[in-house]
């Protein structure tokens, strides 16, 4: 079974570094000890996961050959592992549904038969953490919170298995009040900046000495990987230590393989919110009294923690920060919308003057198999920073958007159209993805 699996993740390896992205499960092409720490012993169920065999077009990929009638804990970590070893990024499992996992952007029914409400309690319990916290999950849940934790498991080849978990409450016509846990697999290995396809001028506007990079897209489309490269160029950097403060929830990426083979200088603290902080706003308020030159802040989802990374990138401090945006403008009128009215001309000029880069990205499929990012970014320069601070922070969407219709091929960004016309003529996306992410536009 290793010596299968071994071969599966090496597929997936070369057909994401040929892509240009890592691939979800971090796939790698060997099992070297010296190079990977081992962890622990397996649960009940991980040694009989297998790959699943997708048939095109079939209207249901099972998992199980003879399929249980209870999902166990334990046929839960096969199912789990088994679709990752397949190359799924997301599974999700909900109260009287059947089960269904995302394989490069497609999603595959994997369960014959829907699960019942037991069944999801038993998951949500084991994922969260065991029956003491687990019955508190389900409490909250019932009580209209959301959850979001990280769930690891160790593999048939003795490395940590680590996802992002989402829970919430949803209507269940067998049982009115129902659950939705959605599995999101997380690399083992940290990707690199060549794997997720930043190189040159793009790769070093990325790293600027202060100020704020905001990274955009939604849910799913590699901004976190995207970030966790840039984050592990930073740490391999020898000529420039860092201090690096990073706030998530959950924490996807470790960096445990970086350390594994590292002797650098730099360093990094992870917390998460909610297990080790109460939010993103007290971790970036924490970070500025533990002198970082580096703060990651996971999303830019509220008012305190867009004030408190304005505050850090203002006073000398590199923040990275991610948020939901389609494109340039929209990066700006995302952020823009979250401050108070009463509060948003003198927030808007901290924002103009801290912004370095803003990058927008979606996934695409690739020609031939994987995923490929299509990229929108612009570099904040002087000239952009005077133009939006010499008008009112209304016309601000505006500006950006008649700045993007005017670039030309340079340094200073690029459109989501003019970049996925450049992966259509290299064969790598479709003409249907092009024009698409092109307006409509020509070939």
């Amino acid at each position: 079974m290793l010596d299968a699996l071994i071969r599966r993740r090496r597929a997936a390896s070369a057909r994401a570094e040929e892509a240009g992205v890592e691939s979800r499960t971090g796939a790698r092409a060997s099992l070297d000890p010296d190079e990977h720490e081992r962890f622990g012993v397996l649960l009940p169920g991980v040694a009989r996961a297998r790959p699943i065999d997708l048939v095109p077009g079939a209207l249901i990929q099972p998992c199980f050959e003879a399929e249980p009638d209870r999902l166990t804990v334990e046929e839960f970590r096969t199912l789990l592992l088994s679709c990752v070893l397949t190359g799924a990024s997301d599974v999700t499992l909900q109260t009287g549904r059947r089960a269904r996992a995302e394989v490069d952007g497609q999603l595959h029914v994997v369960t014959r038969r829907a699960l019942g409400a037991s069944e999801i309690d038993e998951i949500l319990i084991e994922s969260y953490g065991g029956p003491a916290r687990g019955a508190h999950a389900r409490t909250e849940i019932l009580a209209r919170a959301v959850l979001d934790y990280s769930y690891e498991l160790i593999t048939a080849d003795g490395l940590k298995q680590r996802f992002r978990v989402n829970a919430t409450g949803i209507h269940s016509a067998a049982s009115g009040g129902g659950v939705e846990l959605t599995f999101r697999a997380l690399p083992q290995v940290t990707p690199d900046v060549r794997r997720v396809g930043l190189s040159g001028p793009l790769l070093e506007a990325m790293t600027p000495r202060d100020g704020l990079v905001a990274v955009a897209g939604a849910t799913g489309h590699g901004k976190s990987t995207t970030l966790a490269a840039v984050i592990r160029t930073l740490l391999e950097d020898q000529e420039r230590p860092v201090k690096i403060v990073d706030i998530e929830a959950p924490i996807e990426f470790s960096f445990e393989d970086i350390w594994a083979r590292s002797n650098g200088r730099s360093t990094i603290g992870q917390s998460e919110v909610g297990r080790h902080i109460r939010s993103f706003a007290d971790g970036v308020r924490s970070a500025l009294r533990r002198k970082p030159h580096i703060i990651v802040v996971g999303e830019a989802r509220d008012y305190p923690t867009i004030a408190a990374s304005l505050e850090a990138s203002i006073t000398g401090h590199l923040v990275y920060t991610t948020t939901h945006a389609g494109s340039v403008p929209d990066v700006i009128r995302r952020l823009l919308s979250i401050f108070p009215a009463e509060e948003r001309d003198a927030r808007a000029h901290d924002l103009a003057s801290s912004l370095r880069v803003m990058l927008v990205q979606v996934l695409v499929p690739r020609v031939g198999g994987g995923r490929i990012p299509v990229r929108e970014y612009l570099l904040v320069s002087p000239e952009i920073r005077d133009q939006l601070l010499s008008a009112p922070p209304s016309q601000w969407a505006a500006i950006m958007v008649s700045i993007m219709d005017g670039l030309d091929v340079d340094d200073r960004g690029q459109t989501m159209g003019a970049h996925a016309v450049r992966l259509y003529r290299a064969g790598l996306i479709t003409g249907q993805d092009c024009r698409r992410l092109n307006g409509g536009g020509g070939l």
